[in-house]
């Protein structure tokens, strides 16, 4: 099979996903079903080929059932998941639906990963670093949290103590820890900062 010059091999894996599914749909299918049509696709492609299906479907009225293990796009696209767990329980709804009942939280619940509700993603658990209190507003401060907990730091609540306080304004950072406060111009620079201050007080 030849396209445009190229044989079917010498195609992106994009390409030859994009070719069989037309071919499949030649077939004027009422049903698709798809073993993880995103594989070796990279990150925009694989959002380009579920965003494909869907209006595929939408737009043909045909069912679309398929595997896939990126959960965030699954999130984000599915009209429906059916969720296996671990013991064989079936759940099956909405995404937002299982979210809501703790379905994703409690199937994907395992050492060193958590679901996140109110993010939709999964988190890594690490060893923490500490408690440290962040203020801000905007994107900037959204992030300041996000490379906190991932660099092992717990992000404090309201009223919980903490041993250093990350301020966020006009793209700079100041950190404050035990009466002195120091700014930086980077996440790379706050994270590094407080593993240097707080790591000997971590240490038994």
């Amino acid at each position: 099979m030849q396209l445009a010059g190229r044989t079917f091999g010498e195609l992106s894996d994009g390409e030859r996903q994009k070719i069989l599914i037309a071919r499949a749909l030649a077939q004027e299918p009422d049903l698709m079903l798809l073993d993880e049509p995103t594989a070796y696709l990279d990150l925009p492609r694989r959002a380009e080929m579920l965003a494909l299906l869907r209006d595929l479907a939408h737009g043909t009225g045909r069912a679309i059932l398929l595997s896939i293990h990126d959960l965030d796009l699954a999130l984000r696209s599915a009209d429906r998941i059916w969720l296996l767990a671990n013991d064989g329980t079936m759940h099956v709804g909405a995404p937002e639906d299982l979210v809501l009942s703790g379905a994703f939280a409690d199937v994907f619940r395992s050492a060193g990963v958590e679901f996140d509700a109110h993010t939709g993603s999964f988190a890594l658990h690490h060893e923490t670093g500490g408690v440290v209190s962040v203020a801000g507003d905007g994107l900037a401060l959204v992030w300041t949290r996000r490379a906190l907990e991932r660099a092992g730091f717990v992000v404090a609540s309201n009223g919980t103590v903490s041993l250093a306080k990350v301020t966020v304004s006009d793209g700079r950072w100041q950190i404050a820890r035990a009466g002195t406060v120091t700014t930086v111009d980077s996440l790379h620079d706050v994270v590094t900062a407080l593993k240097d201050r707080l790591a000997p007080e971590q240490t038994p």
